[in-house]
């Protein structure tokens, strides 16, 4: 088994002479061993001056495409509502984005070329593969490759992957604070050889979201070398680092950079709000403030995670926030990002004519591990014309009808408008012990 080092970034940065920022940009996660495009391209694109400059030219490109939100946010390939699913869901040609629903634009990484940074591995050699793992969730990894005979010149398709491994909760090196990842073995087929493209597809048992990576390999008899970064040369993995090392501590009284990327607000209710935003990549960062734009107040902190839950807003307000990056051993703070605007949902008005909508959750049936549940949203006396539902508590693996995630069922295009005493029907498939049969807030 061979075991290779994720710390290529470390390597990488330390060469084109960046000082470490706290550390490094990562969140919910990506493939790091083999690299994953979108991982791969965040490393190439690094510079002295902070600014992206990826030498790759189909990094150049993905930057050029789909703009730096991808390159900083790197680990958030996801869509909230992939709940595993895979063809017939996420369309072909566009599987390395995990079907472009994502909050940040990763379409580019989809381009058929055979120029993006690559992995050269053995056929038949067996792998520790590593995800990065900064946000820990519980759930499933499934690893594909390509079939034999497969043509990197075309777009990407479900016909030309094969399941080769799938591992659930593997363990990992650490938590947030340093270059830690999941880790597992994954024997290769043997009869691969060229260039192919490894599809990892993470799916989380808490959530409906998932996480999509693809990384490109050559299948030549490599001991885990990367080329195409950098100068375009060979970046060595070995000798083999384990766990990954620390980046240098960058010195307490550099000013820390302004985070960059932009700043993103999902799975909104009426008083919540998840914030993802990409970390810094100058001077020294210990941590994230989100602050109310208008007012300067800061709304929540991290200590160096680039997301997190603003709790306590208020119903059926707009709110319009930014992100700031703090020195906590100087008590400087950067300049605030660009601002994300949202509004939080409107409160249920209480069952009755004067309500939006009213939602009532029922268990249909149950079983170990698992039940079937539905959600009867009915319109009140006045109709809707869009409506969401609070279902915290609720993970689910298969949804019709509408989506479920970050705790709010949402209607389908088809019946997002209800007219008045009109219901519609979202069922789904549970994960877990199934919650009280009981009224839901609707608006």
């Amino acid at each position: 088994m061979r075991r290779l080092a994720a710390s290529l970034a470390v390597a990488v940065l330390t060469a084109v002479g960046i000082v470490a920022v706290g550390q490094p940009a990562a969140a919910h996660g990506a493939e790091v061993f083999p690299g994953s495009r979108q991982y791969l391209c965040w490393v190439d694109g690094q510079s002295a001056s902070g600014a992206l400059d990826p030498s790759n030219p189909a990094c150049a490109s993905a930057l050029a495409v789909s703009g730096s939100g991808a390159y900083y946010n790197w680990f958030g390939n996801l869509d909230s509502n992939g709940a595993g699913r895979t063809e017939g869901y996420i369309p072909d040609g566009t599987i390395c984005s995990g079907g472009d629903r994502g909050p940040y634009d990763f379409s580019a990484f989809n381009a058929p070329r055979t120029d993006w940074p690559t992995t050269h591995l053995t056929a038949g050699a067996t792998y520790e593969f590593q995800h990065n793992n900064w946000a820990q969730h519980p759930g499933r990894f499934d690893v594909y490759v390509t079939r034999a005979g497969f043509d990197p010149t075309k777009p990407l398709g479900w016909s030309d992957l094969e399941l080769i491994d799938s591992v659930t909760n593997p363990p990992d090196t650490g938590g947030p604070g340093s270059d830690n990842y999941y880790y597992w073995d994954v024997t290769l087929p043997a009869d691969r050889t060229g260039r192919h493209i490894v599809f990892t597809h993470w799916v989380r048992s808490d959530s409906t979201e998932n996480f999509y990576s693809c990384s490109d390999v050559a299948f030549d008899g490599g001991n885990g070398e990367v080329t195409g970064i950098g100068d375009g040369g060979s970046v060595p993995v070995d000798p083999p680092v384990d766990p990954p090392v620390d980046p240098p501590a960058a010195c307490p009284d550099d000013a820390p950079g302004t985070p960059l990327g932009g700043v993103t607000a999902t799975a909104i209710t009426a008083t919540k709000a998840h914030i993802m935003w990409g970390a810094g990549t100058t001077g020294c960062v210990t941590g994230y403030d989100v602050i109310d734009a208008a007012t300067g107040d800061v709304l929540a902190s991290t200590d160096g995670i680039p997301m997190i839950d603003v709790t306590g807003l208020q119903p059926g307000t707009t709110y319009e926030l930014a992100v700031q990056a703090r020195n906590d051993n100087t008590g400087a703070v950067s300049d605030p990002t660009d601002t994300v605007t949202f509004t939080t949902l409107a409160e249920d008005a209480g069952p009755g004519d004067d309500a939006a909508c009213t939602a009532t959750f029922s268990a249909v049936s149950s079983w170990s591990g698992g039940y079937q549940g539905e959600i009867v949203v009915t319109a009140g006396d006045a109709g809707v014309d869009g409506w969401h539902v609070v279902a915290d508590g609720i993970t689910t693996s298969n949804v019709w009808g509408g989506e479920i995630a970050g705790g709010v069922v949402t209607p389908a295009a088809w019946n997002a408008t209800l007219g008045a005493g009109q219901s519609t029907t979202v069922g789904f498939v549970g994960t877990g012990v199934a919650p009280a049969d009981g009224e839901l807030v609707c608006s």
